[in-house]
């Protein structure tokens, strides 16, 4: 009993690691996912039922097999986004093997197949047969790669602002911090957010959680309209966002975007108002690492960036009051140090504020009326003055 005691807890954590390692792959299947579809046929256009199916992720070599029902066709579901290959294999004919194929996210990629007859040893590439419009799922929205992230500009590395790429997406002028895009006119706090396939919500403000930097986003699909039953909670669109995973390969990135306003012009009212330019130093750097655990079977990916900013903006100059000028004297405030004209002239169309003729020529405002103009404790300045 004495030897439970101290192994128990060491027990429960291994217990734990072993049960979180074979659950892998339970875990992949609750991620943004797509599927392959197709048909198996011969020359004469006779399909093909039983036909063995393999379907390779090209990177990471982790296969899924099926095979072809009574009409011939076959799905592999539940496939994570990547580049894949379809091999079809059956007695009496060559195997077909198809070139790599995109699969992304949400998507029902069609490869159909035809085979040639001749001995199982011999092999054929199928270049025919694979269809790049979505013919199965209505739903309409448009998918954004990782190479169009790593390609297109984007100022302060935002993934998500790539959004408006898509039909029906616009910038929101309400502001806030529940998204900076509206869906075909929907509310920018009506967006349901998914990252790998887990809600990324707010509960309260129902923005976005988490937002991957651009080098950790594998892709990332806006779903507009006419979604499938999956799909629910908002109204106003669907941001699916999957992140990047590792491959058999190690492999990795370092960055540092840098923006500093010695390499920038000014700024065209800054030049009509003779001010100087905005001062800006901004560092976005981190970096990404990626590689097997298990080849073929387990990876890892993982990444990390920082930002340092230092900015300042530049305005016009504000002329404040001089503390002889809080106090009524405005005998000095003109550009030649002499008498500011516009208070002058007012004292002397209203001699209440200064009753004496030499003063108000110098634009001194009485002390005595200056204190009884002044705003009382319930906001009211010299009514009582005035009503005298």
């Amino acid at each position: 009993m004495f030897w439970f005691e101290r192994l128990g807890r060491p027990l429960v954590i291994l217990c734990t690691l072993l049960v979180c390692l074979f659950c892998v792959s339970l875990l992949w299947s609750q991620t943004a996912t797509g599927r392959i579809i197709g048909t198996v046929s011969d020359p004469t256009g006779a399909l093909i039922p039983g036909a063995s199916i393999t379907v390779t992720n090209v990177e990471t070599q982790v296969t899924y097999q099926t095979m072809t029902n009574e009409q011939g066709d076959y799905q592999a579901p539940l496939l994570p986004i990547g580049a894949y290959t379809v091999t079809a294999d059956m007695p009496g004919f060559q195997k077909a093997v198809t070139k790599p194929e995109k699969l992304e996210i949400n998507q029902s990629l069609r490869v159909d197949i035809r085979m040639v007859v001749g001995a199982r040893t011999e092999e054929i590439v199928v270049e025919e047969g694979i269809a790049h419009v979505e013919t199965i799922s209505a739903t309409r929205g448009g998918s954004i790669t990782s190479n169009q992230i790593a390609s297109l500009p984007l100022n302060g590395r935002n993934t998500l602002d790539l959004a408006l790429l898509a039909p029906g997406v616009i910038p929101s002028t309400v502001g806030g911090t529940t998204g900076t895009f509206s869906v075909n006119g929907g509310r920018q706090d009506s967006v349901t957010y998914l990252l790998d396939g887990g809600v990324n919500n707010n509960l309260l403000s129902n923005g976005f959680v988490l937002n991957p930097n651009p080098d950790m986003v594998e892709e990332f699909r806006i779903l507009t309209s006419t979604y499938s039953a999956e799909y629910g909670r908002n109204a106003g669109g669907i941001v699916s966002v999957v992140t990047k995973s590792g491959t058999n390969t190690f492999h990795g990135t370092a960055y540092d975007y840098v923006r500093n306003d010695a390499l920038n012009a000014n700024a065209f009212f800054n030049n009509a108002s003779g001010l100087p330019k905005d001062i800006l130093k901004r560092h976005q750097f981190g970096g990404t690492v990626g590689g097997p655990i298990l080849k073929n079977k387990l990876f890892f990916f993982s990444g990390w960036q920082s930002q340092r900013q230092s900015q300042l903006r530049t305005t016009s100059k504000i002329t404040v009051f001089t503390p002889a000028e809080l106090n009524g004297d405005f005998s000095k405030s003109s550009t030649s140090r002499g008498p500011d004209t516009n208070v002058a002239a007012f004292l002397q169309r209203f001699p209440y504020f200064q009753p004496d003729p030499a003063l108000a020529a110098q634009a001194i405002i009485g002390c005595e009326e200056l204190h009884q103009s002044r705003p009382d404790s319930h906001g009211l300045v010299g009514f009582k003055n005035f009503a005298r």
